[in-house]
């Protein structure tokens, strides 16, 4: 190893210990198995490929992102050296999520573009098992990439599909702001395309209501539903100014979404900002996703489970009891040291009670 990649070692390794883990007496060094220690997820992996490309001016191609590259930091160095002044710069935040996606397949989750109309194209990522196929719908903003872990511990024991809602992540959509109701469209018409019912649909967030919607409109299609971090709001007026006003402030927003919230990278920051000011995001709620907070849960007639967050700061626990005397026979599990996002703070409890509720409902 030259000097000066022993050199960028020793700045990745202060990086990873500082921002990532937030620990500097952590023990990582240049030699550490990150991917072994499960040190990198899809938002350090954004962290850290836009750091390389900032400090170092390297954006790590497609096809080099790879398990045997991002071994140790030593090795990621060394590749970073090699990339230099090869024309290769990272010009758009969605390629870093690209990255995080790329680094998914190697472990055996398959990326699949479907095309649903010219101009409107939905991407998932998939991984194999037994049926019934779950759907995991995301919240406003967050990537496929996000349930990687849940994609994870499902590879070869259940059949699932993580979606992009168009608008967001990598899926596509010729409408500028497209609505709640296109969302349950084009989710029910991706699903009709590529999956066989009955699913067991898991949304998060705002992706909630568009699976709560879907299991309203065909509940043949489903075997259960369940609504992670969302329920009834009433005043939504009031909800959303207080999320606005929540939002002005980054380190505000994820003190109240999150029990252990991630340490707020430049990188973290920039991608709030981004998914907090496109037109998807406020036409989502404004066509439609307003008044179907109020509405979405009532007569629900599938097996429906509620998994909230103790530390939930963005949908109150009395929202979520209230969804849930609106859905006949629905069950409400709370997760400990969790906030508003179950499948990030703790996915294999969010596994772990889902399984159980299929169980009882068989």
């Amino acid at each position: 190893m030259s000097i000066y990649a022993q050199q960028v070692a020793e700045q990745l390794v202060a990086f990873t210990n500082h921002t990532i883990l937030m620990d500097v007496s952590s023990g990582i060094d240049a030699d550490t198995p990150i991917l072994d220690m499960g040190i990198l997820d899809s938002l350090s992996m954004v962290s850290l490929l836009t750091h390389i490309q900032t400090r170092f001016g390297v954006r790590i191609p497609d096809e080099e992102i790879t398990p045997d590259n991002f071994e140790t930091l030593r090795v990621l160095a060394e590749l970073t050296v090699s990339r230099q002044g090869t024309g290769t710069a990272l010009t758009k935040r969605e390629s870093a999520l690209l990255e995080a996606v790329r680094l998914l397949e190697t472990s055996g989750i398959e990326r699949q573009a479907t095309t649903l109309s010219p101009g409107e194209e939905m991407h998932t990522l998939r991984v194999a098992g037994d049926k019934p196929t779950w759907v995991l719908l995301p919240g406003l903003g967050n990537p496929s990439s996000s349930w990687g872990p849940i994609l994870q511990s499902l590879q070869d024991e259940n059949e699932a599909i993580a979606v992009d809602f168009a608008g967001f992540g990598l899926s596509h959509t010729q409408k500028e702001r497209p609505t709640f109701h296109d969302h349950v469209e084009a989710t029910m018409a991706l699903l009709e395309k590529t999956a066989t019912a009955p699913f067991v649909l898991v949304g998060s967030s705002a992706g909630a209501m568009v699976a709560t919607e879907i299991a309203r409109r065909r509940p043949e299609w489903v075997r259960a539903l369940v609504v992670t971090g969302f329920g009834l709001i009433a005043d939504t007026d009031s909800w959303w100014q207080r999320l606005m006003t929540l939002s002005d402030s980054p380190e505000q927003f994820m003190q109240a979404a999150y029990y252990h919230p991630p340490h707020l990278t430049e990188a973290l920051r920039e991608l709030i900002d981004d998914v907090l000011n496109r037109p998807a995001y406020r036409s989502f709620l404004e066509g439609g996703g307003f008044a179907a907070m109020k509405t979405t849960f009532d007569g629900l007639t599938v097996p429906t489970l509620f998994v909230a967050g103790e530390n939930d700061g963005i949908i109150p626990a009395a929202a979520v009891l209230a969804a849930a005397e609106a859905a006949p026979q629905a069950k409400v599990e709370w997760l400990a040291r969790c906030g508003h996002f179950p499948p990030a703070e703790q996915p294999q409890e969010l596994i772990y009670v889902i399984r159980n509720f299929l169980r009882r409902v068989s």
